[in-house]
């Protein structure tokens, strides 16, 4: 009843979202000793069993293990809001552990699928993570570790540090392109174009998945820029 009563009266802060009481009857069972941040390093800890089980060619139960990764993701965003538990650490760790657990996926399709499409989509994905990972340690760096007097601190304005709106769009449209590529072999063709005569032979996820990889490109290149747009130096 206690934690009832805690998440009805979250219902009066602005933050909460309408999708996080979705995942209330799993938020009720967990102990109020499980916060949001044990559950994004959590995440970390699935990308080496993500490495390994797609190094194993296990990619049905790599897929699975995705889409907890993915759960989880909702799950620590909607426990942090409704249990009042953000932090500034948050911020900067729920974003990275995605880019982590994207990452480990996507390294492991570069050894697997032979399409030359392909892996010009993937390879320019992975390098803005990483690029989004460093201007995200660095704006954490600068606002939470460095002493105010650091010269970093007193010349630079960083007006936000947690993910933006396309860096969440691109994090959606990854979620379904991944775990269709993950759960369903991405060489076999699909029988669909002998139902719709329209559609051409041989039709692939891979021909599926590329304007959606194309799209995970141009979201993640508009969440960079985002990102940098917010570090300004002190007097610009």
């Amino acid at each position: 009843m206690e934690m009832a009563t805690t998440v009805s009266a979250d219902k009066t802060k602005p933050r909460v979202k309408a999708h996080d009481y979705l995942f209330l009857p799993i938020i009720e069972i967990l102990p109020h000793s499980v916060k949001p941040n044990h559950i994004s390093a959590l995440r970390f800890c699935l990308t080496l069993p993500l490495i390994l089980l797609m190094w194993q060619h296990f990619y049905k139960i790599a897929g699975a293990l995705f889409l907890i990764a993915a759960l989880l993701d909702a799950i620590d965003g909607s426990l942090a809001r409704l249990r009042d538990q953000e932090t500034k650490l948050g911020a900067f760790l729920d974003p990275t552990a995605d880019k982590a657990v994207n990452f480990a996926v996507f390294l492991g399709f570069l050894f697997y699928v032979s399409a030359d499409y392909y892996l010009y989509c993937i390879i320019p994905i992975i390098i803005i993570d990483l690029t989004l990972f460093q201007v995200a340690l660095f704006k954490y760096l600068v606002k939470e570790i460095l002493p105010k007097n650091h010269w970093l601190c007193q010349n630079l304005i960083i007006t936000q540090t947690g993910a933006n709106n396309w860096g969440k769009a691109k994090m959606v449209t990854q979620v379904i392109v991944l775990s269709f590529l993950l759960l369903f072999d991405p060489e076999t063709s699909f029988a669909i174009h002998e139902k719709y005569v329209f559609l051409p032979n041989k039709l692939t996820l891979l021909h599926i998945s590329f304007p959606l990889l194309i799209a995970c490109i141009i979201l993640g290149t508009n969440s960079l820029i985002g990102h940098l747009r917010v570090i300004k130096f002190n007097g610009s």
